[in-house]
């Protein structure tokens, strides 16, 4: 029989590989086993030994092909941070009374890497099969909120430009991506068509710190039959990302992402 020392030792060993690999996601990127293997230098039956755990635990989901990313028990652990906590609170009677004054949905939105999670949704709508996924995480580029979230972030749109080069589904997007950021930093407001599904369109606003720093955006999403001119609401979009950016400016402590 080993020592306690000795199965604490490989307990922090399955631990570590455990960590490496889920570093392997860092910014919601999809990987295959090859990859990790890579990155981590640990055999392919460690990997797949230590994926079907992680799958199982749902911190990893299985996609098609062979690849995979992150699961919903890592973002509902995210999501659950003190940080992110403290800013839902806060935010939340703002994104209640924006919801009740335009009846679209209204997210918040923060930044992860590449990508934009959506911490809290306010909506009487049922989410459908094709939306549960796009109010949890989506590319930067992929919604009106997370577009936000790229315009004031100079490294994610540094990276974005560099993945265009790479990829030509990207690159056709960058020319009317390119004047939305530019847009959106010159005006402090983000309107988007056709806004992750078809007929939808959104209006969203940044959210700073106490320090001036990007902290979040907040979102309003409605068919574009409700609303029929966007602008009508920018004024209520607006409103609610300041009050919040000065309340948050008002907390001792500083939430930070």
């Amino acid at each position: 029989m080993s020592e306690p020392h000795e199965r604490d030792e490989s307990k922090r060993s399955v631990l570590g590989r455990a960590f490496e690999i889920l570093d392997c996601f860092a910014g919601g990127n999809e990987t295959t086993v090859s990859s990790i293997c890579e990155r981590t230098g640990l055999p392919p039956a460690t990997v797949h030994r230590m994926l079907a755990a992680l799958v199982e635990w749902e911190g990893i989901e299985r996609l098609g092909h062979g690849r995979y990313r992150l699961g919903t028990r890592i973002w509902r652990l995210g999501i659950g941070a003190p940080q992110v906590r403290r800013l839902r609170e806060l935010a939340q009677p703002y994104l209640v009374d924006l919801h009740v004054v335009t009846r679209g949905t209204v997210y918040l939105g923060v930044r992860d890497g590449s990508d934009a999670v959506f911490a809290d949704r306010i909506t009487r709508v049922k989410p459908t099969a094709g939306s549960t996924r796009a109010t949890r995480r989506m590319p930067l580029q992929a919604t009106g909120g997370g577009r936000v979230l790229l315009a004031y972030s100079d490294d994610a749109w540094a990276d974005l430009q560099d993945a265009a080069r790479h990829s030509d589904r990207l690159a056709a997007m960058m020319p009317s991506l390119r004047t939305e950021v530019a847009e959106i930093r010159a005006t402090g407001i983000g309107i988007s068509r056709n806004d992750g599904l078809p007929g939808r369109t959104s209006v969203a606003a940044p959210v700073f710190g106490e320090d001036g720093m990007l902290v979040a955006s907040v979102a309003v999403a409605f068919p574009e039959t409700r609303i029929a001119d966007p602008r009508t609401i920018v004024g209520l979009v607006l409103g609610a990302a300041r009050a919040i950016s000065t309340d948050l400016s008002r907390r001792s402590g500083r939430v930070s992402f």
